[in-house]
């Protein structure tokens, strides 16, 4: 009897091992059936202007010009960024044509190449129109326009110290302002960590559709130690710097993911890509006690 048995298990083990070796076999003609491969021809790829401007009360005028290249070409920065440009800026009865000076911006991590003779700053005036017009070499052509309006003044910040267990301690600075009632507002808040290689602890963008005409807060992000300086930075921006910074972030989320719907790069540059924008801001220094 006990060598019956072992022999029912022994031929058991065989079909086993068989039905997983039929089945793998099938799984591979059958899936094997269904695949066919196909050629896609793409368009043929177009360079466009790129162009990239911030106006900030004290700090040198400058832009970056570059054009796109090609997703499968060899990376190449000398054709990315134009070296012969005429980048013009205009407002009121002022005309300044920018030189040629290509250097690093380390606080908004930028490469401009672009900027005003001796590093001129530009006078901002609410309600002053500015344009900004760049020819390339090949004869391309983008302009935008921006509108400098003050900025929402940062009202307070406060320490609040939220107690974990019976040891440790975490603490955030709140940040307050107060939104104007009668527009509708943008803001991108910047919170820098200046104790610790300037690391970048919060970067928001927000729109004031839950907070219009109210006091509202806005936290530095959490881990601050005692005696760290955070350099909190509310930008008052426009509209179009919204919706670039919003669709610019979408598109890099959709980069690589093949769920993710392709994604568009709403932009204010006529003739190309990029943005040109004021940047009110309000500055605040806060040290953790």
């Amino acid at each position: 009897m006990k060598g019956l048995r072992n022999v029912l298990v022994s031929v058991q083990s065989v079909l086993s091992v068989k039905s997983v070796i039929f089945l793998v076999f099938f799984g591979i003609g059958f899936t094997s059936c269904f695949q066919k491969q196909i050629n896609i021809t793409l368009p043929p790829f177009k360079s466009q202007l790129v162009v990239e401007g911030y106006l900030e009360k004290g700090e040198p005028f400058q832009v970056a010009v570059s054009q796109t290249s090609n997703f499968f070409a060899a990376p190449d920065i000398n054709a990315v960024f134009l070296r012969k440009a005429t980048v013009i800026l205009s407002y009121k009865n002022v005309v300044d044509t920018l030189v040629f000076n290509p250097v690093p911006n380390i606080k908004l991590l930028k490469w401009f190449n672009y900027q005003l003779k001796n590093k001129d700053t530009v006078p901002l005036t609410d309600g002053t129109v500015y344009n900004l017009k760049v020819i390339d070499s090949t004869g391309r052509v983008a302009t935008a326009q921006t509108t400098w309006f003050d900025s929402v003044k940062i009202d307070s910040v406060k320490e609040v110290i939220t107690k974990v267990n019976t040891v440790k301690y975490d603490t955030v600075m709140q940040v307050y302002f107060k939104d104007p009632a009668a527009t509708q507002d943008f803001y991108r808040f910047v919170a820098i960590d200046q104790s610790r290689d300037d690391s970048v602890r919060e970067d928001n963008f927000l729109s004031d559709d839950l907070f219009n005409g109210q006091t509202f807060s806005l936290s530095t992000g959490r881990h601050y130690q005692h005696g760290d300086t955070c350099d909190i930075t509310l930008y008052h921006i426009d509209q179009a710097y919204y919706t670039f910074l919003n669709t610019s972030n979408s598109a890099d989320n959709a980069n690589g993911n093949p769920f993710a719907a392709p994604g568009a790069i709403i932009s204010n540059i006529s003739g190309g890509t990029g943005i040109f924008t004021a940047l009110p801001a309000s500055h605040w220094k806060a040290v953790f006690k």
